[in-house]
């Protein structure tokens, strides 16, 4: 008699693509401070789960984003 294992194949893990939101209320050092601290965290959030991509982060309240631009709006823009 002859067993064949037909078992399936392992799956790859399906990856989660994330973006995070981050605020702060005012362009005083502490609030900067706040909010590199938030981006820290996400972008180390990703690192330590590998089934997450972390895809943009947006910004909202009175940060510089980007090349030292002045944040457009309250909507939130892309970091």
């Amino acid at each position: 008699m002859t067993v064949t294992d037909i078992s399936r194949e392992p799956q790859k893990p399906e990856i989660i693509r994330f973006a995070a939101y981050c605020r702060v209320s005012s362009k005083s050092a502490d609030q900067l401070h706040s909010f590199a601290a938030q981006i820290r965290y996400y972008k180390d959030y990703e690192r330590k789960n590998p089934q997450y991509k972390l895809v943009d982060v947006y910004a909202d309240g009175s940060v510089k984003i980007g090349l030292n631009q002045e944040h457009p709006n309250s909507k939130g823009a892309p970091v």
